[in-house]
């Protein structure tokens, strides 16, 4: 409740006392001896000496007339609890005109006898602790001229109410009253009552103040004779309506308070130019609407408040007029544009709140404004730098918010350097440069300094760890770089909150740390840390973070000891951990439990009954025990995917009631699906369980109450028919059914779930027709359908396709992807991934956005020609209709699908010439027309004069047609020069670079290829030995050269002779334009980068690349998911780096893999699935001292031809299918773990070197 300056003019409040009569004082007397009060905190009750006058004791007053009659009793704050109702003592003090009980705690009803006070100008009752029905005698209080029984309002405390009495009763007789305050008191009445109540009784009124009344609106107009206002507070209450503009026309208003009002409609802005408004404040009233009117002229106004309201529009310079402004908060509305600069005229300003508008522009100085304690900017579009001259002069400054903007440049040194500055806060910036150096850090007063989500490098200096005050440090997802020392921490007896995630640091923890501050945050993600920091003694921690390190071995048994009842976030994701203390003992507390991308063994870990989220994926845990439901009461996400579990999945997890999300996916779990877990579909939003060895029917068990959103049982043995029952799901997005044995035709029986986004049918034994008879809209929000291998047949029918309306987009739709909110509160998404046929290549997309849309009906037996509605697919992404029996000619239309990146026509009867129109597409990078019966010349021009030769030769077999030749065009001489001109070579020992005749084709020169089709690209670049030492950072030509299929900088590495470096640019920049690359060979050359960069440079830049070659590039782990994108991948060669990690399980996936060698400090154990990959001829995992392996005993790879697994950790027996690879020709197993008999089989290896 805001203090409002009480007015009393015309109040006679007697300040002479006189003589106290003897009736007075025994009055008194009985008064204290019955009120119950708390004597250390009383400051006058206390103090009464009896043996004195009365009308000297404090908080007594006496006439001036010498009467010794008690005028005034202020008995405010005296810590009383009870007593009033014992005597009549007060209620006999008849001469009683000011009465002030307020701030004690009575905690009884109000008592009754006021009716004797008929002399009281002023009662204050406000927080004295009353409760119930305000008696009827306060009405007839008829001098009364100040009447306050405010009270804190507190949801679910008892209050004061005005129910008989209401309050037209109330005040109907009090017609002397200027100041009314009743806050908190439940009066519940409509606008009509308590306006018309007011207005007809009250005409002197000058101070209102009714907030948290439960009254309603609207505002009647009858408020408007109340010409006296000086001062209005109605906030906290519902009246649903909007601010009147009579309220203009009060000449004498200094005060408006109307927050949480739920006021609706347009602010008047006349109300802005009131001249004596003070203040003025309309916060959380989010449809109220406004704008800051361009001539303010109000001198008199203090503090403005708008926050929370839906006001717009720019600020008006003439903002810079208020110069009595002191608060001004704008926070959470939708101001827009530049914050004028005239802003710096407000001298008197101690609190600045512009946070979370559409601000843009540079902050403006503030530096006049001496007063500032408080500036919030955060949450805007603010760009440009922030200067040191900002912030001279503002020694007064405590607080600083720039969060969520786009400044940049360096930070300040000066914005450190002001002695009362407690919180600073730029994280997710631009800021760039190395940290603010600053002297006497020990005497900062900083609590909170949050740097994060910037571009900041260089060292984090040792004086942050000497801010002795500080609470919180954020300094994460920088680039800050060198060695943290946690025991710097130390020094720091306050902090609470630590987040160093995300940098180059590396972090040493390998000692033990008893006398850290006891911390509530510890956030050390991607810190380069390899042992775990001892933590042991952190009783109070809530959040521990160390993901993304290299940190190895088992679990330690103390993690069941931190922060037992507090700990809510675990995360240990993506280190090298391989086991689990038995039993796991976690922190009952425990709501959030990520353990995902470990080497962790054995069965499932049983985590604590509170845990609402647990992600064991991508680990090589093998059995789920069989009452893992116990432990699932409350879990909402539950992840194994890609471990190597067997078994069967256990009827128990059916008992986890809360489950939304359930993936299994990617394991070898057998037998058929429990049927519960359909029936569990009520609450489950996500049920995966792809990529496994389940067998039987789909149960036909969804309720009619299903919930799912995405099921993929994708990659299975399942066989017979779709279950009828899932037509209840109407609310599923994605169903992925594909690569099983499913026998039945066109899922009609689904045509009304008109969410359906992703249908994937691929390869099966579907059959007959596509459509669904009688049915003219299913599925208009169809944006992924894949029908290819299975039996379709018939005319691809146009009234199908044109249903599917989300394939008509024109472009313009938002990008996002496909995602289950799984913990709202959390930020937590469980991510939808699919496999598609996309440019010849079988791609798994991570994320499906939501505007990618593709068609796949190849490998069916479609007939007829292509249908007209594919024409209006003007959001087609790619267009698969190879292998089928299509014929006529391809209609000109396709050139119209201006998204089309990938068309693949080929294996048709269709004839006739390609259209011409097709050049118009300009997204499209494959193209496959071939064993085709089309005639006639390929047409050329725009996207058709891009294609490599390698794409035309293949994709455009059997078309009779010709293509003009050319030579090496200007723009890759260019190019090629200036690269040549940049690099320092070894001219007496070059064999490429020396012979470069820069007046010559540049096709011929030694180590150029370009395309065979005489479009002059360069398609091949081999430097390989040209001993050029230092970098390429003088040139960007290599990474200009965008049509590159080879590139091969690879040369012989030599301990101490300088090497090639990839610095500036660094890797990722090197490969950014060339998405066309299918080899790279860089061995030799200096990359210097960690598993998240090397790995993601390559994933996100490098689609078609087959062959990988970086040995000894100074590469370190772990291996990056993302690379698993890489679907051709061919040749993997890592060796000579130091990746300390395991080989992933993903590398069973590469479906074309040859050749694997990898001598690179590799640990954990080796994926069987591995030896599985039937196209693999090599493997070479020599001096890998550190891993752990076997070789399964189904050994059929009949393309192995090179086995060799000396100097590493595998054991085991040799399995008796050994003897089956009959292509291997040598086998090397020397100074391994193996043990057992040599399997008679081998002598089966004729030809083989072992």
């Amino acid at each position: 409740m805001l203090p409002l300056l009480t007015l009393l003019s015309g109040v006679h409040v007697a300040l002479v006392s006189g003589g106290c009569q003897t009736d007075q004082q025994s009055l008194l007397v009985e008064l204290k001896n019955t009120l119950i009060f708390n004597q250390s905190k009383s400051t006058k009750l206390v103090a009464w000496n009896y043996d004195a006058d009365c009308c000297g004791w404090a908080g007594v007053t006496c006439d001036r007339d010498g009467l010794g009659h008690v005028i005034g009793l202020n008995l405010s704050k005296e810590s009383i609890s009870g007593g009033i109702d014992e005597s009549d003592a007060i209620f006999s003090l008849q001469y009683l005109q000011n009465l002030d009980l307020s701030f004690n705690d009575f905690k009884t009803s109000f008592p009754a006898g006021f009716a004797n006070l008929t002399r009281l100008i002023s009662l204050n009752m406000s927080n004295a602790g009353f409760m119930g029905q305000i008696p009827t005698e306060i009405s007839n209080l008829a001098s009364l001229v100040s009447l306050d029984l405010s009270m804190l309002y507190s949801p679910g405390v008892p209050s004061l109410k005005l129910e008989k009495p209401n309050f037209s009763t109330l005040v109907q007789n009090l017609t002397q009253l200027t100041e009314l305050n009743l806050d908190g008191v439940n009066i519940s009445a409509n606008g009509n009552e308590w306006c018309q109540a007011l207005s007809s009784s009250l005409p002197n009124l000058q101070v209102l103040s009714l907030s948290n009344c439960s009254l309603s609106g609207p505002i009647d107009p009858s408020l408007a004779k109340l010409q006296s206002l000086s001062v209005i507070s109605m906030g906290g209450n519902n009246l649903s309506a909007p601010v009147p503009e009579f309220f203009a026309n009060f000449s004498n208003l200094r005060i408006l308070l109307l927050s949480d009002c739920n006021l609706r409609g347009t602010f008047p802005p006349k109300l802005f130019r009131v001249s004596t408004l003070e203040i003025l404040d309309l916060s959380y009233n989010q449809e109220l609407r406004g704008y800051m009117p361009d001539h303010l002229q109000n001198a008199s106004l203090k503090t403005l408040v708008l926050s929370y309201t839906n006001f717009s529009g720019t600020l008006p310079d003439s903002i810079g007029t208020l110069k009595n402004l002191s608060k001004i908060g704008l926070e959470a509305c939708n101001f827009s544009g530049l914050i004028p600069t005239s802003i710096a005229n407000l001298t008197e300003l101690v609190h600045l709140d512009f946070s979370s508008n559409i601000f843009s522009g540079p902050i403006p100085s503030l530096g006049r404004s001496k007063k500032l304690m408080y500036i919030d900017f955060s949450y805007n579009q603010l760009s440009g730098e922030i200067s040191s001259t900002q912030w001279a002069g503002l020694l007064n400054l405590t607080y600083v918010d720039l969060r969520y903007n786009s400044l940049n440049g360096n930070i300040p040194s000066s914005l450190f350097a002001i002695p009362s500055l407690q919180k600073i806060q730029l994280s997710f910036n631009q800021f760039t440069g190395q940290f603010p150096n600053i002297s006497g850090a020990s005497s900062s007063s900083l609590d909170a300094l949050d740097l994060s989500s910037n571009k900041l490098e260089g060292h984090i200096p040792r004086w942050v760890f000497n801010i002795s005050r500080l609470n919180v440090l954020l300094l994460s997802s920088n680039k800050f770089s060198g060695t943290i020392k946690l025991g710097w921490i130390q020094k720091l007896h306050k902090l609470t909150t630590l987040n160093l995630s995300h940098n180059k640091l590396t972090v040493i923890a390998n000692f033990t740390l008893y006398s850290l501050p006891q911390m509530t945050t510890i956030k050390l993600a991607s810190c380069n840390l390899r042992v775990f920091p001892d933590l042991r003694n952190q009783s109070k921690l809530v959040y521990l973070d160390l993901s993304d390190n290299q940190i190895n071995g088992k679990v330690p048994r103390w993690i069941g000891e931190v922060g037992f009842d507090t700990l809510l976030y675990l995360n240990l994701s993506q280190n090298l951990l391989v086991s689990l203390p038995e039993p796991l003992s976690l922190p009952t507390s425990l709501a959030i439990l990520d353990l995902h991308n470990n080497v962790l063994q054995g069965n499932v870990p049983l985590p604590p009954p509170s845990v609402t989220y647990v992600d064991c994926s991508n680990n090589n845990f093998s059995s789920i025990p069989p009452n893992i439901g116990e432990s699932l009461s409350f879990t909402i996400f539950f992840s194994l995917s890609n471990n190597g579990i067997v078994g069967v999945i256990p009827e128990s997890i059916c008992n986890a009631s809360y489950l939304q999300v359930l993936d299994l996916s990617n394991n070898s779990l057998s037998g058929t699906i429990p049927s519960c877990l359909m029936e569990r579909s009520k609450t489950l939003g996500v049920l995966n369980l792809g990529r496994n060895k389940f067998r039987g029917s789909i149960p036909d068990k969804f309720p009619s109450t299903c919930e799912l959103k995405t099921l993929d049982l994708n990659g299975n043995l399942l066989e017979g028919k779709l279950p009828k029952s899932l037509a209840n799901c109407t609310t599923l997005e994605v169903l992925d059914l594909g690569n099983n044995k499913i026998n039945d035709i066109f899922p009609c029986l689904l045509k009304n779930i008109s969410s359906l986004r992703v249908l994937i049918l691929r390869k099966n034994n579907f059959h007959g027709k596509i459509g669904c008879p009688k049915n003219h809209g299913p599925w208009p929000k169809l944006q992924i359908v894949d029908l290819a291998s299975n039996n379709f047949g018939y005319i691809l029918p146009n009234r199908c396709l044109n249903t599917w309306e989300a394939m008509k987009r024109n472009g313009n739709e938002t990008d996002g992807h496909l995602s289950f909110e799984a913990l709202s509160l959390s930020g937590l998404y469980y991510q939808d991934s699919i496999t598609v046929t996309i440019k010849g290549l079988q791609l798994e997309l991570l994320k499906i956005l939501t505007i990618f849309t593709s068609i796949d009906f190849s490998e069916n037996h479609f007939v007829g020609p292509i249908p007209d509605a594919i024409g209006q697919f003007s959001a087609l992404y790619a267009l698969n209709l190879s292998h089928n029996a299509l014929t006529g000619r391809i209609p000109p239309f396709l050139g119209k699908l201006a998204q089309l990146e990938s068309l693949d026509l080929s294996v048709n009867q269709l004839n006739g010439t390609i259209p011409q129109e097709l050049v118009a597409l300009t997204f499209l990078s494959f193209l496959n027309l071939s064993n085709n019966q089309l005639v006639g010349s390929i047409p050329t021009g725009n996207q058709f004069l891009t294609f490599e030769s390698t794409s035309f030769r293949v994709l455009l077999f059997g078309i009779h047609a010709t293509l003009a030749s050319g030579v090496c065009p200007s723009d890759q001489h260019s190019l090629l020069v200036q690269l040549h001109n940049s690099l320092e070579f070894d001219q007496s020992k070059s064999t490429k670079l020396v012979r470069w005749n820069f007046s010559a084709d540049c096709c011929e020169w030694t180590g150029v290829t370009c395309d065979g089709v005489g479009l002059g690209h360069v398609i091949g670049l081999n430097l390989s030995n040209e001993s050029i030492p230092g970098g390429i950072d003088k040139s960007v030509a290599i990474s200009r050269m965008k049509k590159l299929v080879t590139l091969d900088l690879s040369m012989l590495y030599r301990p101490g002779v300088p090497s090639l470096k990839l610095e500036k640019p660094n890797l990722a920049t090197l490969l950014q334009n060339l998405t066309q690359l299918g080899e790279l060979r860089l061995d030799g050359v200096n990359a210097s980068a960690n598993g998240n960069e090397w790995c993601q440079a390559l994933s996100t830049s490098l689609p078609n690349l087959q062959v990988l070659s970086l040995s000894n590039c100074f590469l370190s782990g772990p291996i990056d998911p993302s690379l698993a994108q890489l679907q051709s991948l061919s040749e993997i060669r890592l060796g000579g780096n130091n990746l300390s990690a395991p080989v992933p399980e993903f590398f069973a996936n590469f479906s074309n893999l040859r050749i694997l060698l990898s001598d690179c400090n590799l640990r954990g154990t080796f994926p069987p699935n591995v030896f599985q990959v039937s196209t693999l001829e090599i493997i070479d995992l020599l001096y890998n001292l550190e891993l752990h392996g076997y070789l399964p005993d189904s050994l059929q790879n009949a393309s192995l031809k090179t086995l060799v697994l000396s100097y590493t950790n595998f054991s085991g027996i040799l399995p008796d299918s050994i003897g089956t690879l009959g292509s291997l020709s040598r086998t090397e197993l020397v100074d391994c773990k193996f043990n057992g008999s040599l399997p008679i089989s081998m002598a089966n290896l004729m030809n083989s070197s072992i």
